[in-house]
């Protein structure tokens, strides 16, 4: 229905029926992409919705309903880019969310994206996408979900820390590894996708961290919803609640039940702290302090969502403020030697980038152009020698015959 409205809109643009028509019909293509995000939203549960494709798929029709509707998507009336921008499977499961003339201008220059060059590029981001999945996130995950499906009381300060943080790693390493893999893979077939995530959890502010996280979408509600999260709007009321209506969506993809509101709040009213006077204060703290504020309210704030309701969650909160009861379970029986190791691979990697690491990126690149080549090269090579030996022997064949 997308396609088709965007499509028949585009066509009636320049006529008297666009008066009309316009406004209606976007705004009923819009209304249909909600119900099914709802419905979606309630048929499925936290995970399998996070990563079904549909919040993405809403987030690209509301796109290019709007940018039909505003003058600022070309070439619609032809099927065949918008219908490809809809369904472009590298990004359904996390994004990044690209606009629609920027998805059209790469397809009508797809040949000239395809190279080795980008090939092995996109490559080393497909493998550092699945080592972030599976080797980095699902871990945490495991853990994350044992302590979190005990009492509170069954748990202590430690291990609630160690929930606390290994699903903030999770969550991210989970978001930014969907986005490698799509950054990845869109290389490979010549599309260039924008980075999604860089590095939030270095920011020296809440309001820097949102504007590091899930960059594409944080950019989509302020431009497709008015709905800004991250910028430098002068703070008013009105702000702050178009802030928790824009957490409340953010958090709903994110796979949150009844206590997404809470943690729209929560977020929301630290950026605000900081709009009204608390980020001049930041500013004269050393670099240290601002890391570890940050750190704290975006762990804290992660607790929110994983939790079942609101009241688990600050129950969680309370536990790793104070400690846990008499049953509580010691660290050791979930701080497992291989999950310290993939704590440290996690910090380490959602830390600041380390000087000189993309002379290491080059040379990697280098190594697997070298090993596409020969993986290409070889096969032929034995197959043109093996043809060559073949005719040269076909005339003392024939005479043994």
């Amino acid at each position: 229905m997308t396609l088709a409205t965007a499509m028949f809109f585009e066509r009636i643009r320049r006529s008297p029926l666009r008066i009309r028509f316009a406004l209606p019909l976007v705004t009923a293509g819009i209304m249909v992409n909600a119900i099914v995000f709802a419905i979606a939203r309630l048929e499925l549960d936290g995970r399998a919705f996070m990563f079904s494709g549909v919040p993405v798929a809403t987030c690209l029709a509301v796109a290019l309903l709007i940018d039909v509707y505003r003058g600022e998507a070309p070439g619609v009336t032809d099927p065949l880019a918008p219908l490809l921008y809809l369904v472009q499977f590298p990004v359904l499961p996390a994004g990044p969310i690209v606009r629609y003339r920027d998805f059209s201008r790469s397809h009508l220059r797809l040949e000239e994206g395809v190279s080795l060059g980008a090939f092995t590029y996109g490559m080393r981001r497909l493998v550092i996408g699945l080592v972030k999945l599976l080797l980095v996130a699902a871990p945490l995950g495991g853990a994350v979900d044992e302590i979190f499906a005990l009492p509170p009381a069954r748990v202590g300060a430690a291990a609630a820390w160690l929930a606390a943080i290994s699903f903030a790693l999770q969550v991210y390493f989970q978001f930014s590894g969907y986005a490698d893999l799509a950054i990845g893979i869109g290389r490979m077939l010549g599309f260039r996708y924008p980075e999604n995530f860089r590095r939030p959890y270095v920011a020296d502010s809440v309001r820097e961290f949102w504007r590091r996280w899930n960059i594409t979408a944080i950019t989509w509600l302020r431009d497709y919803l008015s709905l800004p999260i991250a910028g430098r709007d002068r703070p008013t009321p009105r702000l702050f609640v178009n802030a928790v209506i824009g957490f409340c969506l953010v958090g709903l993809w994110h796979g949150a039940g009844s206590n997404v509101a809470g943690w729209a709040i929560y977020s929301a009213a630290w950026l605000a702290l900081e709009a009204i006077g608390l980020g001049r204060r930041l500013e004269r703290w050393p670099a240290v302090a601002r890391h570890f504020y940050v750190l704290v309210v975006a762990v804290a704030g992660w607790v929110f969502l994983r939790a079942d309701t609101t009241g688990h969650a600050l129950s969680f909160l309370g536990v790793m403020m104070t400690g846990g009861g008499r049953t509580a379970a010691p660290l050791s029986a979930f701080l497992t030697p291989a999950l310290l190791m993939v704590l440290c691979v996690a910090i380490a990697g959602a830390g600041p980038m380390v000087p000189g690491i993309s002379r290491w990126r080059v040379a990697l690149d280098a190594l697997t152009a070298s090993i596409v080549m020969m993986a290409t090269s070889v096969p032929l090579f034995v197959w043109r020698v093996r043809t060559l030996v073949d005719q040269a022997l076909a005339p003392f064949r024939k005479r043994k015959s």
